[in-house]
């Protein structure tokens, strides 16, 4: 039972929470650092402590020279050094480094570059979590059982041996009692260490389970459907007692307070709702109001009626992410809303073609991925989209939440979800978080507060693209996806849908 608990486990929490979104364990950045545009990969190695490995690639003028170093968000001591990522033999521009990450929550990646053009460096946030157990390889098992063996017959040999022959003189030869002796030793020794083998069985199983019960899991929530004055409302609530108890003193002694901080604005918003049917042909993003941090309500979208998934993003003070997942049904309704009354609302309905390119926008406009060649699971794909007016010129995409554009990502069994901007998985907040944080900023929900200014300043100055953007990422395992992408045209926010096949390859 123990066993099948623990496989089950290992099952579920890798299907969840392989990151702080689903099933998509990568952090990808792209941005500055000073002079160099970098794109920047930490792989976590999935166990508390751990080995991270992060890629960098400079795209455009190349540094000498590139640091990462590690640090958790509420370190009170000296960071580690920095460690150096050397350049990856015969890619240009790769460079590529591993790092020890000593324990779990919300952590940062420091990647410095320097070289002819100068210096500078980037915060790239990471949520570390421990969501997969390590196996012991089968070929390495035989071996150590095999050398176990040898080691345990060595240790039998040389007992019976000193018992028999230990108090023996020049020429004297073992009398039975003596041989009587030495097999009553080897017995007595074998008894012992198959009790120490027995308590260290079991001492490793409970160890075991203690880890795994220790995983990472998801906040529980759940959603509903709700009538209003106002209309139907969508409603999520986080039925978590971790999270409903986190106002509790003694609990938070227990647990890690910094992962349980209180939730800020991320691109403005409490949290970013996604609604999408099973088959893939509704999509929402929405974007949920609360007064109690634990239940979360919208305005029901005009959306076909069907079995839906949900995915809420939040994110704390601390720059720890969740991804909240459930289920939600909507059915046929006289009440739904002819108009998005929260501009920043947005919903699609309609299917795409199989490998699709181009996708058809409002008032004429069209939306091209540009995506060149196969796309390989583990390998970074081309995800960029040119935006086009009716005219064929270049649109004008105004800022979406402070970003030229917002993209969704699934998998057509929902083991893969993730939401994407052209600066990658990361959340603003929580960049913004650890770039901010000062010495003082021990009390739990100071620094919130000045987070909340300082990213609606952020959005309010953020620029206008012309034309194109994309997205770095690659996919984490091969087969069906589905990419909702969104820009903001005339003041509108508008979906495009496109549908490609992952191939299975080896990755880098």
């Amino acid at each position: 039972m123990r066993r099948a608990f623990l496989r089950t486990l290992g099952i579920a929490l890798v299907y969840l929470v392989s990151s702080a979104h689903v099933g998509s364990p990568d952090t990808w950045f792209e941005g500055n650092a000073g002079p160099y545009h970098l794109t920047v990969q930490v792989q976590p190695a999935g166990v508390v402590p751990g080995v991270a490995i992060v890629n960098v690639r400079a795209n455009g003028d190349i540094p000498e020279s590139v640091t990462i170093q590690a640090n958790r968000f509420d370190a009170t001591g000296a960071a580690p050094p920095p460690e150096p990522a050397p350049a990856v033999e015969g890619d240009r521009g790769a460079f590529s480094g591993r790092l020890w990450i000593m324990t779990g929550g919300s952590n940062s990646v420091t990647v410095a570059a320097s070289g002819p053009k100068g210096s500078g460096k980037v915060v790239v946030p990471v949520v570390v979590v421990a969501y997969s157990r390590l196996r012991l390889e089968k070929p390495m098992g035989v071996g150590l059982a095999a050398m176990g063996l040898f080691l345990f017959g060595g240790l039998l040999s040389i007992v019976g041996a000193a018992v028999r022959e230990g108090s023996l003189g020049p020429d004297e030869m073992p009398t039975p009692r003596t041989r009587r002796r030495a097999r009553n030793a080897i017995a007595l020794t074998s008894g012992i260490v198959v009790l120490l083998l027995a308590g260290g069985w079991r001492w490793w199983n409970v160890e075991d389970l203690n880890y795994a019960r220790s995983m990472y899991k998801p906040l529980a929530s759940v959603s509903s459907v709700e009538r209003s004055a106002a209309g139907e409302l969508v409603r999520v609530s986080i039925a978590d007692s971790a999270w409903i108890h986190r106002r509790d003193t003694l609990w938070l002694r227990r647990h890690d307070a910094n992962s349980w901080s209180p939730l800020v604005d991320d691109h403005g918003k409490i949290m970013h709702l996604f609604l999408i049917r099973d088959d893939m042909n509704a999509f929402a993003h929405l974007h949920p109001v609360t007064s109690d941090s634990v239940t979360f309500s919208a305005s029901r979208p005009s959306l076909p009626p069907g079995r839906y998934r949900v995915f809420a993003d939040i994110v704390h003070e601390s720059g720890f992410t969740h991804t909240l997942t459930s289920i939600l049904e909507l059915k046929p309704s006289s009440q739904l809303p002819a108009a998005v009354g929260n501009p920043d609302d947005s919903w699609y309905a309609g299917s795409s073609a199989h490998d699709s390119r181009k996708a058809a926008l409002e008032s004429g406009a069209t939306m091209e991925w540009e995506r060149g060649g196969e796309i390989v699971e583990g390998k970074q794909a081309t995800l960029r989209f040119s935006v086009r007016n009716a005219d064929g010129s270049p649109a004008r995409l105004e800022p979406y939440m402070g970003m030229p554009a917002h993209a969704v990502i699934m998998r057509d069994d929902a083991s893969v979800f993730v939401h994407l901007h052209p600066a990658g998985t990361i959340s603003m907040a929580s960049q913004m978080a650890f770039m901010m944080r000062q010495p003082g900023d021990t009390v739990i929900g100071t620094l919130g507060k000045r987070l909340s200014a300082a990213e609606m300043s952020t959005m309010r100055h953020a620029p206008v693209t012309v034309g194109t953007v994309s997205f770095p990422y690659a996919f984490p395992k091969a087969g069906n996806y589905r990419i909702w992408v969104q820009v903001k045209l005339n003041g509108k926010v508008t979906t495009a849908a496109f549908d490609t096949k992952v191939s299975s390859g080896t990755g880098s």
